[in-house]
């Protein structure tokens, strides 16, 4: 018949289709700003845990820590207490997909590194 497709799609691989096209579509979360604030707290300090908080905002990033730490990766994550590991999950959630806008992160870090840089 003239017109007519060879394979024309069923409501299932439609339906399939168009769920993905809305879940592309679907605008990215706001970024996690309590998670973002707890963990830029702690990373003002001087701990064990603030330095774990501190190299894992800037490890997100790829950059590296002002105060000259290097970290050991992700292993870095047992340092943190539970509601900072909590924090950190909640980030790492928010900054694996697609983002409004890295600027959050961006704006801690450039905090963190006036704090830590050392002064000449």
């Amino acid at each position: 018949m003239p017109g007519t497709s060879l394979h024309e799609p069923t409501q299932a691989q439609t339906d399939t289709a168009l769920a993905e096209l809305k879940r592309a579509l679907r605008m990215p979360p706001p970024p996690p700003e309590e998670s973002l604030l707890l963990l830029y707290e702690a990373a003002c300090h001087d701990t064990c845990g603030s330095q774990a908080a501190r190299n894992f905002l800037f490890w997100l990033a790829g950059q590296s820590d002002p105060t000259g730490f290097v970290g050991d990766g992700g292993i870095e994550l047992r340092r943190l207490d539970r509601e900072l590991k909590e924090a950190a999950f909640q980030v790492i959630k928010w900054w694996a997909g697609p983002t409004q806008s890295d600027q959050p992160l961006y704006d801690l870090l450039g905090k963190l590194r006036s704090r830590f840089t050392p002064k000449e």
